[in-house]
């Protein structure tokens, strides 16, 4: 009820000015009388227990059962979702995600463990092996340089 002393042009806006609507008369008219006649019929039907639900739902048969089945919304929501985008996209992405995706990470992960475990021994704490793979690799260096520099 006090929603409209709330100042929300201060709270949700940057500049602070207000926000600006049109009311559609036009449109809100019918609108609003659409739903007192509703909440009217809904009142008449079922405050007190009469027969007036049960002559509409034999007078409106069709319209009252899909609108009792909700329009067969849930049954039209579990077809698309189940035999559609589960089993035409979400499985053949399921299936790429663990066969070729996963199956790729498993390969690079065997491959660093396969490649650190050849190359241990490397690192043994001997200061001397170390200087040796060092001068090793300087003269691989060179030698590679000089042959290429020509």
């Amino acid at each position: 009820m006090f929603a409209g002393f709330l100042p929300f042009n201060e709270l949700i806006t940057s500049d602070g000015k207000p926000f600006e609507t049109e009311l559609e008369l036009i449109v809100a008219i019918p609108s609003v009388l659409i739903g007192i006649v509703g909440i009217g019929i809904a009142y008449l039907m079922y405050y007190n227990a009469n027969e007036l639900p049960n002559k509409a739902a034999v007078l409106f048969k069709h319209g009252y059962k899909w609108a009792y089945n909700k329009f067969y919304m849930d049954e039209v929501y579990l077809f698309v979702t189940k035999k559609v985008i589960f089993r035409y996209i979400s499985a053949p992405i399921a299936w790429f995600d663990r066969h070729v995706v996963d199956a790729t990470m498993n390969l690079m992960a065997s491959v660093t463990q396969n490649v650190s475990f050849r190359i241990r021994d490397f690192q043994s704490g001997q200061i001397q092996k170390y200087a040796f793979v060092f001068v090793t690799g300087v003269v691989g260096l060179a030698i590679l340089l000089i042959y290429f520099w020509k």
